[in-house]
């Protein structure tokens, strides 16, 4: 079979004097899957999304992306090797930065005439062709969350990581936003990690449920 684009094997994460957050915790996603990470505040979810994408280190354990060992104790590979692309629960939009040069952000190594050819597929992907050239202060939640999503997809990741993207929206917005991201991730092929403490949430996204508890799954 096609191997999983991401392989958790027994990882372990305490913060100072903490208890661990996650405790030998194994997972696998495979290629074009919609995995949820599902459980209460403060139960690792978050955390394991930081170490696949890289902001932290495991205490034990290795992570594999695409078979490619990223992280073990004393080797991590950086964030912006992996091929991984976010999307913060706040978005993290650059203020100063127009839509256009926000989701061209990842994309300074391109050829300009890819860069704009990709550009206008994102707009297009995400339903804001004439949005470009506004600022992120200028549109709605709604409409900054899909251009953090275009940021992510633009350079092409082999996963995409949504921590509780839809948190910040009221419940009406939640609902139409939570379609519309779908129908994106579908178009765009893309495996997918969602975290989310919501269970309808949860049950409507997911292709796989992994519940996480007590730092395991």
């Amino acid at each position: 079979g096609v191997d999983p684009v991401l392989s958790l094997y027994q990882i372990s994460k305490s913060f100072q004097l903490g208890a661990p957050v996650l405790r030998d915790l194994s997972l696998q996603v495979e290629t074009g899957t919609v995995v949820c990470l599902l459980g209460p505040s403060g139960c690792g979810k978050t955390t394991l999304l930081r170490l696949v994408a890289g902001f932290e280190e495991p205490d034990a354990g290795e992570i594999y992306l695409i078979k490619r060992l990223v992280s073990r104790p004393g080797l991590v590979v950086p964030p912006e090797q992996r091929h991984v692309g976010m999307v913060f629960q706040d978005y993290a939009l650059f203020p100063h930065m127009t839509v256009s040069q926000n989701i061209q952000f990842g994309l300074f190594r391109w050829p300009a005439a890819w860069r704009r050819t990709r550009l206008t597929e994102m707009l297009r992907l995400v339903g804001l062709e004439g949005m470009a050239e506004r600022y992120p202060h200028e549109l709605s939640g709604g409409q900054q969350q899909r251009v953090a999503l275009a940021r992510a997809l633009a350079p092409a990741p082999q996963l995409l990581l949504l921590d509780e993207p839809f948190s910040n929206l009221d419940v009406h917005l939640r609902q139409q936003l939570r379609e519309e991201v779908q129908a994106i991730l579908v178009q765009a092929g893309i495996t997918t990690i969602l975290v989310t403490h919501d269970q309808e949430e949860a049950l409507s996204f997911a292709d796989m449920l992994a519940v996480i508890d007590q730092g395991q799954v």
